[in-house]
C-alpha cells in the first residue's frame, strides 16, 4: 500500500501533465496488482456483486481526487488552454505544500481498504505447471562452502569409493527433498570432489528437467564421453555408448527428474549402462518426487534432504548478510530480529540466500522489522516461496519488471547477457540515465543487481559468461508475470489459462515433429479462440520447424500487427512465410531471426537486430541505414558492407567495420 500511496500522490500533485499522471497511476495500479497473492480467489462473489463493490470503491477514490482534472492545481485543463499565458504563477510555499502532502497521504490511508477490495476482484493470477519452466543446472557450484551437508557428502563419497557400492556392477542412489533444500548443490560438491575425480575416469552431468527423454539423455552421454578405438563399427548411439563405457568406471548425475514420459525408458537406460564390465559405476539422481526416488533406486533407502540444522543454517544466513559466519560487533543489535526471521525460513539454503541479501541491502532495525512483519509470511503456505516472494516485493520496481519478464525464456536456458538486455530493450522497460547513458550500460547494471540480490547466478561456460536461475525463482517469475505473459509448450495448449490481458507470448515447440499439419493447425486454432492475437506485443518461439509448420503459424499470426518483439532464432525459412504482414510490423523494437528478411527498411523504431544464426548477410546491409534508432546490431561475421553507416547515430557497439575504397 505504501508504494500505491506514493505513486497516486505523485499523480495528483507532482506531474505537470494529465497524460503523465494517468501513466503514473496506471503503472502504480499494475504494480499493486502484481503484489497480490496469486491464489486468493476462494471467496470471490458473483460478477454483478463484484462489479458493484468495485464501482463503489472507485467512486470513493474519485472523491478523494476531486478537482484534479488538471494534474496540478496551477496547470490548466483542456478548457483553459486558450488562457494559459494569462494564468499567473503563484509563489511556491514549502509549508503549505508539505501540509497538502500530509493531508493527501492520510486520506489515502483511510481508503486502503477500498483499494484492497478493488484488487481482490481483479481475478486470481495463475500460471502453467511450474515443472515445465525451469532453468538448467550445471556441475559448477556457485557455493564455495557446503554448510550443514558435510556429513552426508562424506558418507556418500565413502560408500562410493571405499564402501558398499565399490564392488557392485551399477548402483542408482537417489537424493530427494523439497525444492530449495540444496540437492543440486550437494551433488555439485560430490561431483567435483577430488576423490570422485580420481575414482571415476568418466563423469557425466545431465540436467533432466521436465521430462526424462531417453534419446536426449543418450545424446548427452555420447557428447560427454571420449572416442575409443573400434567405435566406427557402431551403427547406433546405444551401441556407441556401450562400446565407450565397456571397460570404464563411470559416474552419471541425473539432476532434477520430474517425470518419465515412458517408464520403460528408464529400464532401457539401465540395460545400456549395465553392460559395463567395470565394477563400481554409479548413477546419482536428484528429484523432489518420492515416487520417482522409489522407482529408480537400487539401494534400500534414498537419501532425503530436509532443512539445515539451526547452527549450520545460522552460519550460512550470516554469511549472506555479513560475509562472515559471525555477526559484526556493531550490528549485534539486529540479531534478535534476525533470529526470528531465520525461524521462518525453515532451514532452506535458497531462502537464506535471497532473504539474507535482502537484509544485507539495509542493515537497519526499521528495515529488518518490516521484513519480519511482512504479510507475505501469512499469505504463502510454503515458507520458501514466502521468502522468495518477500525478496521480490522489496526489489526496486525496475528490477521487478526485468526479473519477471525473464519467465518468457524456456526451461533449461542458459541466458546470455545480450539476450536478456535485448528483450528488455524491446519491451521498452530500460531507461538510460546520466550514470548509464546507453541501453547496454543500464541493462548490465540491472543484471548485476539481480545477481547481487540472488535472483540470477553467474555461470562460466565455454562460450563465455552465462546466467542461470533456480527453478523456484523461475516459478516466482512466472507467477508475478502471469498477468500479461503466457508461456507454454505446444502440446499443453488446452491446459493453460489465457487471460484477456495477455500481451506477451512464448511458445516451445521442441516436440513439433510429433505433430502432423492438421493436428498443429487444430491446436493453434484452439489457441486463437482464447487469445487476442491482434493485441500481442511479444512473440517468442523456441524450437525448429519445417516450412509447412511455418505457414500454419503464419495463419495463426495473420492479425498480429502490434508486435514490438519478434524472436524466431531457429527459423530457417523466409520470415514472410510465417509472418505474412512482416513488412507492416512498423512498431518492432527487437527482431531476432534465423533467416534473412527481404526488407527491413520500414522498421524505423527498431533498436535491436539479431541475425547471428544466419550464415551470411550479403548485400542485405544496404538497407540498414534507414534504421535510425538501431542501438544493437548482431551479425555472424564482420560488418563491412553497411551503406551510410554514419546515419546509425544511436548504434552503441560495432565490433568491426572495414572501410571500403569506394
Amino acid at each position: 500500500m505504501a508504494s500505491f500511496t506514493a505513486c497516486c500522490f505523485g499523480a495528483n500533485l507532482g506531474h505537470p501533465r494529465q497524460e503523465d499522471a494517468r501513466q503514473h497511476v496506471s503503472c502504480c495500479a499494475w504494480k499493486c496488482g502484481r503484489q497480490r497473492s496469486p491464489g486468493d480467489s476462494s471467496s470471490a462473489p458473483n460478477a454483478n456483486q463484484a462489479g458493484q463493490e468495485v464501482s463503489g470503491c472507485m467512486c470513493k477514490l474519485g472523491k478523494l481526487f476531486s478537482g484534479s482534472s488538471s494534474s496540478h492545481p496551477h496547470v490548466p485543463g483542456d478548457e483553459d488552454r486558450g488562457n494559459v499565458q494569462e494564468t499567473p504563477m503563484p509563489e511556491f510555499k514549502r509549508v503549505d505544500f508539505s501540509q497538502r502532502m500530509k493531508n493527501a497521504i492520510e486520506q489515502l490511508k483511510l481508503r486502503s481498504e477500498d483499494v484492497n477490495k478493488i484488487l481482490k476482484h481483479c481475478g486470481p493470477r495463475t500460471t502453467t505447471d511450474i515443472t515445465q519452466h525451469r532453468s538448467p543446472t550445471t556441475p559448477q557450484s556457485a557455493e564455495p562452502k557446503l554448510y550443514g551437508r558435510y556429513h552426508v557428502m562424506n558418507s556418500i563419497i565413502h560408500d562410493i569409493t571405499k564402501g558398499q557400492y565399490r564392488d557392485k556392477c551399477l548402483t542408482v542412489l537417489p537424493v530427494t527433498g523439497p525444492g530449495g533444500m540444496g540437492k543440486t548443490t550437494l551433488m555439485q560438491h560430490i561431483y567435483n570432489n577430488q576423490q570422485m575425480q580420481n575414482h571415476f575416469p568418466v563423469r557425466i552431468w545431465i540436467c533432466v528437467s521436465f521430462s526424462f527423454n531417453l534419446g536426449e539423455v543418450l545424446d548427452q552421454i555420447k557428447e560427454h564421453t571420449l572416442t575409443v578405438e573400434g567405435e566406427n563399427g557402431c551403427s547406433t548411439t546405444q551401441e556407441l555408448i556401450e562400446h565407450r563405457l565397456k571397460y570404464k568406471r563411470f559416474l552419471l548425475v541425473l539432476d532434477d527428474i520430474w517425470q518419465f514420459t515412458d517408464v520403460d525408458d528408464w529400464k532401457k537406460l539401465l540395460l545400456i549402462l549395465g553392460k559395463s564390465q567395470e565394477k563400481g559405476s554409479m548413477i546419482l539422481v536428484t528429484t523432489r518426487q518420492t515416487e520417482i526416488a522409489q522407482m529408480v533406486k537400487t539401494i534400500d533407502r534414498p537419501k532425503e534432504l530436509n532443512g539445515l540444522e539451526p547452527g549450520e543454517f545460522r552460519k550460512l544466513f550470516l554469511v549472506y548478510v555479513f560475509d562472515d559466519e559471525q555477526c559484526p560487533g556493531d550490528k549485534r543489535f539486529l540479531l534478535d530480529i534476525g533470529d526470528k526471521i531465520m525461524e521462518k525460513l525453515k532451514g532452506s539454503p535458497l531462502a537464506a540466500k535471497t532473504v539474507g541479501r535482502l537484509l544485507r541491502t539495509n542493515p537497519s532495525l526499521a528495515h529488518w522489522r518490516r521484513v519480519l512483519n511482512s504479510k507475505q509470511w501469512a499469505e504463502q503456505t510454503n515458507g520458501i516461496m514466502a521468502a522468495l516472494k518477500l525478496s521480490y516485493d522489496f526489489l526496486p520496481f525496475h528490477l521487478q519488471r526485468c526479473f519477471s519478464y525473464s519467465a518468457l525464456f524456456p526451461e533449461d536456458y542458459l541466458f546470455r547477457s545480450h539476450e536478456l538486455i535485448s528483450l528488455w530493450i524491446g519491451l521498452d522497460i530500460l531507461t538510460p540515465s546520466d550514470q548509464n547513458p546507453t541501453f547496454e550500460g543500464i541493462g548490465m547494471s540491472i543484471l548485476n543487481d539481480l545477481v547481487i540480490h540472488g535472483f540470477f547466478r553467474e555461470y562460466k561456460a565455454d562460450g563465455g559468461l552465462r546466467y542461470v536461475m533456480h527453478d523456484l525463482l523461475h516459478e516466482l517469475a512466472l507467477k508475478v508475470a502471469s498477468h500479461d505473459c503466457l508461456r507454454f509448450r505446444l502440446p499443453d495448449v488446452g491446459s493453460v489459462e489465457i487471460k484477456p490481458s495477455t500481451r506477451h507470448l512464448s511458445i516451445s515447440i521442441e516436440n513439433l515433429g510429433e505433430y502432423n499439419g492438421q493436428k498443429l493447425k487444430r491446436e493453434l486454432e484452439k489457441l486463437k479462440t482464447r487469445l487476442k492475437v491482434e493485441h500481442l506485443q511479444t512473440l517468442m518461439v523456441f524450437g525448429a520447424m519445417d516450412e509447412g509448420s511455418a505457414k500454419i503459424f503464419g495463419d495463426f499470426l495473420r492479425e498480429a500487427n502490434a508486435l514490438r518483439v519478434l524472436y524466431l532464432p531457429l527459423l530457417k525459412y523466409r520470415v514472410e512465410s510465417m509472418v505474412h504482414n512482416f513488412s507492416g510490423l512498423v512498431h518492432l523494437r527487437f527482431l531476432c531471426l534465423g533467416c534473412l528478411p527481404i526488407n527491413i527498411s520500414n522498421f524505423y523504431h527498431l533498436r535491436v537486430l539479431d541475425l547471428k544464426s544466419w550464415p551470411s548477410i550479403g548485400d542485405f546491409l544496404e538497407n540498414t541505414s534507414n534504421l535510425a534508432k538501431l542501438c544493437h546490431y548482431y551479425t555472424p561475421r564482420d560488418d563491412k558492407d553497411i551503406c551510410d553507416v554514419g546515419k546509425l547515430q544511436l548504434l552503441e557497439k560495432l565490433k568491426v567495420f572495414r572501410v571500403n575504397k569506394k
